[in-house]
């Protein structure tokens, strides 16, 4: 295909993947697809006239790398113990080498042509990023927002990954700007020196908005390095004081609108006391257990959500349980020490190529200095998200990991060699062209097809509010999504929701329906507990699925054709394991003190049971309610009334307007008046 064909296809494809991915967030699967079918075609368009030419392959040890990093990712989806959440996990961290190998997958002409493109591309969408943060950012203060939680963070959930989304740009446009700016003659300007200048001014105005503490460390850490990799350029003084004043200007704005002091919160005492940065030290903790636990292979990619829970220590809850807030710290958990390895390895030839740029150029290397500085500010601002994941979630951020990738593969282009080995094809006996292309068009095509069904997956049984407005008729439309389900388990049958939306559907039917005969509720019932097990084999960590089959077991013994011996001991084992997954829930710790032990007469083991709960991290709500159950339980069944009044006022203190709480104890008070007025 000619290049004039072939550009506005390899240009737009990498760029339209890194819009997709902004508003990911690790939730909208959709936005996932879209970004990886683009990277994907990208990779398929990249590759195409490299295969009509036997498949040469570039030379060094980062292409290689980025293949075979992608490839051990690929791999972990085999062992991993919660297969389909590791599939989107995939393509999230692996995107980074998949960005990298799309760039450097394409002949050296067309990347030469294609770079200019790509990286005013993505200065543009730089400044779209920045202007929402500082939309953010003011609208916020019009709404009178509180100043400990006016912190911007863009498209994305967190604001310290937005910080570090901003450092991974600020380098290479200070680089850039350092010097086209260090070519101009005499006073003149020059106009896109002053773009670029511009570009630094908004982006350090959108970081200092999010106010992170571990985005401003690696800014500084990254930027010391800069500042020896600039010493030499033209008037280094002049422009290193006007981005330093730019920085302080900057900082000393949002400092006062935001009434906040970053060195002082950079104090040990400030981070030894403070709850955000003491939870990450807990949590690292709970993540070597995990890890301790799995010391091979790890869990699987993206399953440390679902492990964390049983994990968690009790002084802990000052996050979501999402992310470890430490990439490296997580990859091992996830992926064993080899994955860890990779990370490493990934940081350490960021190190040696900064090495070789700054130190040896001219030497080892030999480039002109335009294509060297852009170089040094492309790994830099890699650099800089690699170090900042030391203490946040940084590439579990779909758009800094597809942008990652391709400023590395930028870089790499600049600095590279440009050696290419032999045809690799003829090597192995592939003589024709239309073998390899039509493998490569096939897989493409299957990926995709994959991961539009989990689009479907996510937009039927996750996010449906839509469906409301094509299908108002609720008949209508759960005939329409259990089609859809039925499908779906026979096209991705790791997909969890279609099987659990079944379970639920049926066991529906068995209760609702109370002419149906008992032989037909009870296959309906089996039927839902076969779904329900086969839900648990993408995604094995599902309290909630145990919960429900436990349900089934307590509720239909004798539809089942049980005793109510066996349905409870059925039900108490399904509970049990829901409870090791999600220790905190208080709906599967009362059904298992109420089944047993209450219902076998031992009240103060029940109690006892309950109590022990309240040693497990609980946040105020869960845990006012965990105390008003034990309380319930102290005067109802134990006939404790001191013993319950004590529980309740012991939870006031800390939930003064707990309404059950509340009601309980006036009933409890009213209960004894009548009984001494008697």
């Amino acid at each position: 295909m000619n290049f004039l064909l072939r550009s506005p296809i390899l240009i737009a494809l990498p760029l339209l993947a890194y819009l997709s991915s902004w508003y990911y967030n690790g939730q909208v699967i959709p936005l996932l697809v879209l970004s990886s079918a683009f990277l994907l075609l990208w990779v398929g368009a990249a590759l195409w006239p490299r295969l009509g030419a036997g498949l040469p392959w570039p030379k060094g040890f980062v292409p290689l790398f980025m293949l075979v990093w992608f490839v051990w990712f690929w791999l972990t989806l085999f062992w991993s113990t919660e297969p389909y959440s590791s599939w989107f996990y995939f393509w999230t961290l692996g995107s980074l080498p998949l960005a990298f190998l799309g760039y450097a997958c394409m002949l050296p002409t067309e990347r030469e042509r294609i770079m200019p493109w790509l990286w005013h591309g993505v200065l543009l969408l730089a400044w779209v990023l920045s202007f929402l943060a500082l939309s953010q950012y003011f609208s916020a203060m019009d709404r009178g927002e509180a100043e400990f939680v006016l912190r911007v963070k863009g498209p994305l959930m967190d604001t310290n990954s937005f910080a570090a989304w901003m450092n991974l740009l600020y380098f290479p446009v200070l680089f850039r700007y350092f010097h086209r700016d260090g070519q101009r003659q005499g006073k003149g300007v020059d106009a896109y020196a002053l773009f670029l200048l511009l570009t630094l001014l908004f982006l350090t105005f959108a970081f200092w908005a999010t106010y992170s503490r571990g985005g401003a460390l690696a800014w500084v850490f990254t930027m010391a390095i800069a500042m020896v990799a600039l010493r030499k350029t033209p008037k280094y003084w002049p422009r290193m004081a006007l981005v330093w004043g730019m920085v302080l200007a900057s900082y000393a704005l949002f400092g006062y609108l935001h009434h906040y002091d970053m060195i002082g919160h950079l104090a040990p005492g400030f981070i030894a006391s403070q709850a955000s940065t003491v939870s990450r030290g807990l949590m690292w903790i709970a993540t070597w257990h995990i890890f301790l636990a799995h010391p091979y292979l790890g869990t699987g990619l993206g399953s440390y959500f679902l492990y964390y829970p049983a994990y968690r220590l009790p002084g802990e809850l000052a996050s979501a349980g999402t992310y470890a807030h430490n990439d490296y710290i997580e990859y091992l958990a996830e992926g064993g020490v080899i994955n860890l390895g990779f990370l490493l390895a990934f940081a350490g030839a960021l190190m040696y190529a900064l090495y070789k740029l700054i130190f040896r150029a001219g030497r080892s290397l030999v480039i002109t200095e335009a294509r060297r500085y852009w170089a040094i500010g492309l790994v830099l601002g890699v650099f800089a998200i690699t170090g900042h994941a030391l203490g946040n979630f940084i590439f579990y951020n779909l758009p800094l990991s597809i942008l990652g990738g391709l400023f590395l593969a930028m870089a790499w282009h600049l600095y590279g060699s440009g050696e290419e080995t032999a045809p690799l094809l003829p090597r192995m006996g592939i003589i024709h062209a239309s073998i390899p292309r039509l493998a490569l068009v096939l897989v493409i095509a299957a990926v995709i097809w994959f991961l539009a069904l989990d689009a479907a997956v996510y937009g039927l049984f996750s996010a449906n509010g839509w469906l409301n407005t094509f299908l108002p008729n609720a008949n209508t439309r759960a005939v329409f999504l259990m089609r859809a389900a039925r499908f779906l388990e026979v096209a991705r049958p790791l997909a969890t929701q279609p099987w659990v939306y079944m379970g639920n559907a049926y066991q529906n039917l068995a209760v609702t329906d109370r002419a149906m005969p008992e032989a037909q509720k009870r296959v309906l019932l089996e039927a839902a507990l076969q779904q329900y097990r086969q839900s648990l084999v993408g995604i094995t960590r599902q309290a909630g699925v145990y919960n429900a089959i436990g349900n089934v077991y307590s509720q239909n013994a004798a539809i089942l054709g049980l005793s109510p011996t066996q349905a409870r001991d059925k039900a108490l084992l399904a509970w049990r394991k829901g409870l090791a997954i999600e220790p905190e829930s208080i709906n599967l710790r009362s059904e298992i003190a109420s089944n047993a032990f209450f219902a076998r007469g031992d009240v103060q083991g029940g109690i006892a049971f309950l109590e022990a709960g309240l040693a497990r991290p609980l946040f105020p709500e869960p845990r006012a309610v965990l105390e008003w159950v034990i309380a319930r339980d102290q005067w109802q069944l134990a006939h404790d009334a001191p013993a319950a009044i004590h529980s309740l006022q012991a939870s006031l203190k800390d939930q003064p307007d707990f309404a059950p709480a509340l009601d309980l104890l006036r009933q409890i008070g009213h209960k004894a008046r009548s009984t001494s007025d008697g």
